[in-house]
């Protein structure tokens, strides 16, 4: 599910999607920037097909709601944002993809609030931008938010966590922080290692 883009040399992919964004101009920012935006989506794997602006009506939808909406429209509609801010990114057109990130990003807050994982996929998403248009200011809080939240959804060595703290540390790099930025890497290649080891344990158990 890892959508692979334009990285820094050794950048891994990120959480549920596409990968780091390409160097952008305008920003200090530009050579050292994000390595993971997140999926078409964070909900993008519940509905396939093409994306869509909603869901008409008729017979087999839930009654559930998610804080009062409709959880296929919300699903969809995350879907089309995530769809949208892949295509804008792929394009060069960050400041675009940043103001649909959002957007996408207020959807899942008011839907989910603001401790679900989901709505962390989407913080680490505007964050990624900001990094693309030099805002590592900006960037460096909704990183720290995001994979706080991950760690405790996900746990601390889960891929979408280790995602927005790789990003983190190309923040702390771009900031001149360089120290910080290394030994955050550090941390985030053995968590890695312990991910990987047990999946691969799992595997051999079945």
């Amino acid at each position: 599910d890892e959508l692979a883009g334009p990285r820094r040399p050794g950048a891994p992919g990120g959480p549920s999607g596409r990968g780091p964004m390409g160097p952008a101009g305008g920003g200090p920012a530009a050579s050292i920037i994000g390595k993971t935006l997140g999926g078409l989506g964070p909900l993008g794997k519940v509905l396939g097909g093409p994306p869509m602006m909603g869901v008409a009506g008729g017979s087999g939808r839930s009654n559930a709601t998610i804080n009062g909406q409709d959880p296929e429209l919300v699903a969809l509609e995350s879907k089309r944002l995530g769809t949208r801010v892949h295509a804008l990114f792929n394009d060069g057109r960050y400041g675009e993809a940043l103001e649909v990130a959002e957007q996408q990003m207020v959807l899942l807050r008011d839907a989910y609030g603001q401790e679900h994982h989901e709505y962390a996929t989407a913080v680490n998403n505007v964050a990624t931008l900001y990094q693309a248009l030099g805002r590592v200011h900006d960037a460096e809080p909704l990183l720290q938010q995001a994979s706080r939240i991950q760690e405790r959804k996900l746990g601390p060595e889960h891929p979408h966590t280790l995602a927005s703290l790789a990003n983190l540390a190309t923040v702390y790099e771009a900031m001149g922080q360089k120290e910080k930025g290394d030994a955050l890497n550090v941390l985030v290649r053995e968590m890695r290692r312990r991910w990987d080891e047990k999946q691969s344990a799992a595997k051999g158990k079945k």
